[in-house]
């Protein structure tokens, strides 16, 4: 077992090599988190990755929450394959693509599984194999991050071009945002955070609550963060929930709907502005799970 574990580690050291060509093109990568659960994160990806597609752009979500994922509730989908399969049946990750509104594209985490998934190193070079080529197919990649910090999220979070983090005004929330920020931080001092407040009951408290976090992560982290979005409570958005249907698409002149919809398309708008800069999603992961596999 140790002489396959170290084959491995040689084959992925072996890669370690590959640089992208000059016009090899690669998703940006997007892991989403928050501290606690209950803030909305999963909503918030959901609509994001709606919200890109409708301005044609090609979005792959990935419900990272394996063996409790929920994004198909929102979007009155079907749970009938998840990632899991990927690992443990080796169904091909294509057969796993499921079409979503307005032409997003996700990935089931599964749900009520019988027992705990376990991550095996056997899984590690197909995985990155799968995430190079889908890297190509797609303009983004977005990870909706479960609960908790394993090696393998800790991978997808260190290996990502940028993190989202989703807070509400909740002392507890906040205090649990900065945390995740923190350990994320500490592992790449260079990665870029954006920062949005759901839930607030006014403009003025979701002010707060970013800017507290801001200055927090400018005083002790030296970290620049980019403050995306208030989001406001909003019922409409309750109601989306209950019908499965994204609050972007069936309230589209909601208050939440309008504050997500004018952020994403800033957002985009920046993005199309900005230097092409190439992506190290790919190099980075094989990178970590070669280190970690030395362990």
């Amino acid at each position: 077992m140790n002489d396959q574990a170290a084959l491995l580690r040689q084959k992925m050291m072996e890669k370690q090599s590959w640089v992208p060509a000059e016009n090899d093109i690669q998703a940006k990568t997007m892991a989403i988190v928050s501290g606690k659960g209950g803030v909305g994160k999963t909503n918030i990806s959901v609509n994001l990755a709606i919200g890109l597609s409708k301005l044609n752009k090609k979005v792959l979500l990935f419900d990272m929450d394996i063996g409790m994922g929920n994004i198909y509730h929102l979007i009155n989908g079907t749970a009938s394959a998840s990632i899991a399969d990927f690992f443990e049946k080796d169904v091909e990750i294509s057969q796993l693509i499921q079409q979503g509104p307005e032409q997003m594209s996700y990935i089931n985490g599964g749900s009520a599984f019988s027992r705990i998934f376990e991550w095996k190193e056997s899984y590690q070079d197909k995985w990155i194999a799968a995430l190079e080529k889908l890297s190509r197919e797609y303009d983004y990649l977005l990870f909706d991050m479960g609960a908790g910090a394993t090696k393998e999220s800790l991978n997808i979070l260190e290996a990502a071009d940028e993190v989202l983090v989703v807070s509400t005004p909740e002392p507890t929330a906040m205090t649990d945002a900065y945390s995740m920020i923190k350990f994320i931080h500490m592992r790449d001092d260079q990665k870029v955070f954006h920062l949005v407040c759901n839930r607030a009951e006014s403009r003025q408290e979701g002010e707060i609550t970013l800017s507290r976090l801001k200055n927090a992560m400018e005083t002790f982290l030296h970290s620049a963060p980019r403050i995306l979005a208030t989001l406001p409570e909003d019922e409409c958005v309750r109601k989306a929930v209950k019908m499965g249907s994204p609050f972007l698409l069936s309230y589209p002149k909601a208050k939440a709907a309008a504050s997500l919809q004018n952020v994403i398309h800033e957002y985009a708008g920046a993005e199309a502005s900005a230097p092409v800069q190439k992506s190290h999603f790919i190099t980075k992961l094989r990178r970590f799970f070669t280190e970690r596999g030395d362990r």
